[in-house]
């Protein structure tokens, strides 16, 4: 759920700040910046999907076996 909620922060964060600094300032150009709030975005994303991947603590080379029935009861799932 972390994970979900840093990804969706990572996309609204810029536009966000900028409509807050707007609001409270009027020192702020009135044209909407739409191209460097999207690349900021863009950035802030992949640099959360780097931090995700790099962050993960599952070894490599594991195999996963999905949940199955056996004699009519539920293996569960397995990493091994």
């Amino acid at each position: 759920m972390t994970r979900y909620f840093i990804l969706i922060a990572a996309i609204i964060a810029p536009f966000l700040t900028y409509w807050m600094i707007y609001r409270l300032t009027n020192k702020v150009n009135k044209k909407f910046p739409l191209i460097l709030l999207s690349l900021i975005s863009l950035s802030l994303l992949i640099l959360s999907l780097i931090y995700f991947r790099i962050s993960q603590s599952e070894r490599a080379g594991l195999k996963y076996t999905p949940p199955k029935y056996q004699d009519n009861k539920l293996v569960p799932s397995q990493i091994k």
